[in-house]
């Protein structure tokens, strides 16, 4: 007696699980997946960026669009451009609408920005300004009190101390922390080197149920500068999305939550 032959076997790549799949599948797993916010964003952004009236048409930039974008990301080669694009699902007809889109972008940008440019800068120069600092942590106040009176005197280097004696993870790099801007470290760290002179030492103090000592090592002011306008447009536009986005992921939501 033969025996029935077997079935195919069942093809359970993704692309198989993709074509089977329904739009409305395929968003809830953005959902499921923590994927949604950044899809969405991108496809408002998209949205925003072509209603709006008054931007450069693509016949006016689209040659210093693509130049921009291609010097950006380092495209510099035909090899690099077919890969750029081959990586990101999109045909190389599909580049110039990238690049325009993109140099629209930042017109609106602009835009939101307005004439709020100076107090934008200082409402958000914290983010902006960038510190270097040596910091020990230790459970011992008496410890610390100790290892701060002897890197003053200059018996000890801090950065032998942090080595031997700071229980933190900046032991692995003698103390270095950074650089980093001023609203990374706790707010009693922040706040003392916000007010300290570069090479200047902390006396002790708690923080976070340590206690620590700090020293300034350097600091990189921010200036109004191409990155800093980059900076100050991604916060206006991601307020200015704010609203109708969660309004529509609302309804995205209730859409899949029907039968």
């Amino acid at each position: 007696m033969t025996s029935a032959p077997s079935p195919p076997p069942q093809d359970t790549t993704i692309l198989a699980a993709l074509e089977g799949s329904s739009s409305k599948e395929i968003i809830a797993l953005l959902f499921r997946f923590g994927l949604a916010e950044p899809f969405f964003r991108a496809l408002k952004e998209r949205e925003l960026v072509f209603k709006t009236q008054g931007l450069s048409t693509p016949e006016q930039i689209h040659a210093q669009a693509q130049a921009d974008f291609k010097a950006k990301h380092q495209l510099d080669t035909g090899e690099s451009l077919l890969a750029w694009c081959h990586s990101r699902g999109l045909k190389e007809d599909d580049f110039l609408s990238e690049a325009i889109h993109h140099y629209r972008l930042s017109e609106f940008q602009e835009r939101l920005i307005g004439s709020n440019r100076a107090s934008l800068y200082l409402r958000y120069k914290q983010k902006l300004d960038r510190v270097l600092y040596s910091l020990i942590r230790h459970s011992d106040l008496a410890l610390v009190r100790h290892l701060y009176y002897a890197i003053e005197a200059g018996e000890m280097a801090f950065r032998d101390a942090a080595r031997t004696y700071s229980e933190g993870v900046e032991a692995q790099t003698e103390g270095i922390v950074g650089p980093v801007d001023l609203a990374t470290p706790h707010p009693e760290i922040a706040g003392r080197l916000l007010a300290m002179q570069p090479g200047a030492l902390s006396e002790p103090f708690a923080v976070d149920g340590w206690h620590a000592i700090v020293r300034l090592e350097y600091r990189y002011d921010s200036e109004f500068d191409t990155e800093t306008s980059n900076f100050l447009g991604e916060l206006c536009l991601k307020a200015h999305m704010e609203a109708p986005m969660r309004a529509e992921v609302q309804q995205i939501m209730e859409w899949l939550a029907q039968s």
